[in-house]
């Protein structure tokens, strides 16, 4: 059996509102962070459209460009170095997720061959940013919608389990205290009682005959 005292229905009344407060940042959390969520979605969608053209278009011009020149002129042109990605971190409500990323620096233009591998190399690299930034967007939601399970996971957790027994805890604690409050009371009438007759008697023996 646990506390029954007076400390102790503070301490779990303490626990308690600590624990609803929790609850409310959490659903404040959660709101937060669904709403990101759901814009980094559609943010995605429309930059996963804008991939897929740009890589539709470079598809084309890498064809043309191959049939005019070759496949080996083509490789020619490729960078000497891949190109790096600079990711920049956003934050929302202390989650860090990409928030935007780029090539830093574009792909040099080929100094030989026709036209359409100029074209062509114009249009990879066009695709390669599309890709990063689509890239990073999913990465984000992915982050976002991760972090979304867990708000929703620890508010359930609080609001089902640890509410719950905290309430529990302080009705047994609060009754246990009424019922001493009760014995502490009986006690007080009975040794009242005892008292009474006591100075009854000594009062008729003190009386005058």
């Amino acid at each position: 059996m646990g506390d029954v005292g007076r400390a102790a229905r503070l301490r779990v009344r303490r626990r308690l509102a600590v624990a609803r407060h929790g609850v409310g940042l959490l659903e404040r959390k959660q709101r937060i962070v669904a709403a990101e969520h759901e814009r980094l979605l559609l943010r995605a969608d429309d930059l996963r459209a804008e991939w897929e053209d740009a890589a539709h278009e470079a598809d084309r011009w890498a064809r043309r460009a191959a049939a005019l020149d070759g496949w080996h002129a083509l490789h020619a042109a490729a960078p000497a170095r891949p190109p790096r990605v600079t990711v920049e971190p956003g934050r929302v409500m202390g989650i860090e997720f990409p928030n935007e990323a780029r090539l830093d620096g574009t792909p040099p233009r080929p100094a030989g061959g026709g036209s359409a591998l100029a074209y062509a190399s114009r249009a990879m690299g066009a695709a390669l940013e599309a890709a990063v930034a689509y890239a990073a967007v999913r990465r984000a939601a992915v982050t976002m919608h991760a972090e979304l399970v867990a708000t929703r996971t620890r508010r359930r957790a609080i609001e089902h389990r640890w509410i719950p027994a905290l309430e529990a805890e302080l009705e047994r604690i609060e009754g246990a205290l009424e019922e001493l409050e009760r014995e502490e009371s009986l006690r007080v009438r009975w040794a009242a009682d005892g008292a009474r007759p006591a100075r009854q008697r000594g009062t008729r023996e003190g009386a005058t005959p």
